[in-house]
């Protein structure tokens, strides 16, 4: 059975909860089964941020999972003009629906964008959910920006990027060989504390996973 996901929480969600933690305290065998619960969910419903960093935009969706709802697929992007969809999936599980609830995050790669105007309109097994507008700068942010050198002699450097993907702090003398310095999260600056001196030095990022 398909289940539409829209930006509303299930009406049945507490009732659910209440129902299953009543359970689990006097003992219901056989009885979750039989009972039609739904939920609880909590889903998709916009992208928390749509950034351009590195010439590359990106969607940052993240979103709750549990109850009677699992994961069937997402994607893929589908661009039409100035107009871009993302699917999200989700199928109702049977028998008993477990209480345990956790959040996914995703970044969805939009490509390299004209600056402009856009629309993203994410939607749920075909059907729009809602519609998000955004603006692609004249000038994106680079990914990595030059800090320079700390009193302890190190080298640092400010990562900007995706929040839910990791980066690989590489290093390069000749733009062939290079050496993994470290694996970070867009926050705190990245460091390299034994700079390759005298001569150039090179630092690039890549992205681990998302």
């Amino acid at each position: 059975m398909k289940r539409l996901i829209t930006n509303s929480i299930i009406g049945s969600k507490l009732f659910s909860l209440m129902f299953l933690g009543l359970c689990a305290s006097i003992g219901c065998a056989g009885l979750v089964h039989a009972q039609m619960v739904t939920g609880p969910v909590t889903v998709v419903t916009e992208p928390t941020s749509i950034v351009t960093t590195g010439g590359v935009t990106y969607a940052e969706y993240t979103w709750g999972m549990g109850g009677c709802l699992e994961l069937d697929s997402i994607g893929p992007v589908i661009r039409n003009g100035s107009n871009f969809s993302f699917d999200f999936e989700f199928d109702v599980t049977g028998g008993a629906c477990p209480q345990d609830l956790f959040t996914v995050s995703t970044s969805v790669p939009l490509g390299t964008l004209s600056p402009g105007d856009y629309t993203l309109t994410t939607t749920s097994w075909g059907v729009p959910v809602t519609t998000n507008t955004f603006t692609v700068p004249s000038n994106s942010t680079p990914t990595l920006q030059t800090i320079g050198f700390g009193t302890n002699g190190s080298f640092n450097i400010q990562l900007t990027g995706i929040t839910n993907a990791i980066y690989v702090l590489q290093r390069s003398t000749n733009f062939v060989n290079w050496t993994s310095l470290s694996t970070n999260l867009v926050g705190p600056p990245l460091s390299d504390p034994s700079p390759i001196l005298p001569g150039p030095c090179y630092y690039r990022v890549q992205i681990l996973r998302n």
